[in-house]
């Protein structure tokens, strides 16, 4: 009698179950025929979506208003949306699968927990936009602002931001992964937070204006293009194993201190006040310190192709164990400066430079030196050579 009592309740928690299940899928097959109804009705489609999870595949959404939606646990898969307007919407754990965005608002809507992978934005509108715990991952973008964004971090893993996308404004920590930024506005970012950029590669990238509590940029490339951070301002930052020797442009930027490691750049600091700047195991096609004034500056096992010191100065400057080919430091001022086994090449400029205490040691001369220091105060002894 016992076991008869148990099997009845095991069958009727089946029979409930399989009940629950069955009206679950009759709802869901009902929307994926009915969709456009819904879609046409935003309140109707809250209404479903209060209690049901969506999931579309292999669709075309097309100048739809959706303004104030809301979708909870959504899944859309190979789904194309285009002229969508989608202003104050939210989204909260919701998956966008091979989707295309086209000519789309997303004006101030939230977006939480959200992933978007192997998608397309092409002229589409993120302003104002809350992300909170956001990816986009082998994604691209065309065209598309992500302007004035809120929230968290917003992380960007294989994807390519290319032709005048832009994330301007925003007030959040960014972290690019095996990313390609190029031509992307990121100018007036002030969320005071981290910028990270691993990997990928950089062109016509203006971070100019923004102001971030660490720049870090590691393993990244260039390409054809400079990358400009002109007027912004940092705690850090931070250039480790980069490869970028078409330009990057610091300058008047404002930070406490700069590190260069094992990379390969053309760099400027020009008209900048860094306390800090030190460098190490690189090679520098253009070192640019020209109307900067540096309190402190290392360089160290490093080969400098091109140094530029013209009216700039330093309190203290330390190169040891490098080799520079070319000096143009024309009226540069400095109080304690001193290379350590430095190889000098080339023209080395340093006409009517002035420094109070200059100690150079076992300095070495290259085969094409020619070294020019009229009106200068500076002596170099090549002697223990």
């Amino acid at each position: 009698m016992f076991w008869k009592k148990v099997i009845f309740l095991a069958l009727l928690v089946l029979f409930f179950i399989s009940g629950v299940s069955l009206a679950m899928n009759v709802f869901d097959n009902d929307f994926r025929k009915n969709w456009q109804e819904y879609f046409s009705d935003v309140k109707k489609l809250n209404e479903y979506t209060n209690t049901n999870s969506v999931e579309l595949k292999n669709l075309k959404v097309q100048d739809f208003d959706l303004e104030g939606v809301i979708f909870n646990g959504a899944t859309f898969q190979g789904v194309t949306f285009e002229n969508i307007t989608a202003e104050h919407s939210k989204f909260r754990k919701t998956k966008f699968i091979n989707c295309k965005f086209i000519n789309c608002k997303f004006w101030e809507a939230e977006f939480t927990d959200t992933v978007f992978e192997d998608c397309e934005f092409i002229k589409s509108n993120f302003l104002q936009s809350i992300v909170i715990n956001v990816k986009i991952i082998n994604s691209k973008s065309i065209e598309s602002e992500f302007d004035g964004l809120e929230g968290n971090e917003l992380f960007i893993e294989l994807s390519d931001f290319t032709r005048r996308s832009s994330f301007t404004d925003s007030r959040i920590p960014f972290k690019f992964k095996n990313t390609i930024l190029s031509g992307v506005n990121m100018m007036g970012l002030d969320n005071l937070q981290s910028l990270v950029i691993e990997g990928g590669t950089l062109e016509e990238v203006n971070f100019g204006y923004s102001h971030f509590s660490d720049i870090i940029l590691r393993r990244a490339k260039q390409g054809e293009s400079p990358v400009r951070f002109n007027q912004a301002s940092a705690k850090s930052i931070t250039f480790e194993d980069v490869d970028m020797v078409r330009g990057v442009s610091l300058a008047s930027v404002q930070a406490a201190n700069v590190r260069i490691s094992n990379s390969r750049m053309k760099v400027s600091f020009a008209r900048s006040v860094i306390p800090k700047v030190s460098a190490r195991d690189s090679e520098f096609f253009v070192f640019g310190l020209s109307e900067a004034n540096m309190p402190h500056v290392t360089l160290v096992n490093s080969r400098i192709h091109y140094l530029s010191l013209w009216d700039g100065s330093a309190e203290e400057m330390i190169i040891q164990d490098s080799e520079i080919n070319q000096i143009e430091g024309e009226n540069f001022k400095g109080n304690h400066i001193l290379w350590h086994n430095v190889t000098l090449d080339g023209e080395i400029n340093l006409a009517n430079a002035q420094v109070k205490d200059f100690r150079p040691t076992r300095l070495k001369r290259g085969p094409n030196l020619n070294l020019i220091t009229t009106g200068s105060n500076l002596r170099f002894d090549f002697s223990a050579e």
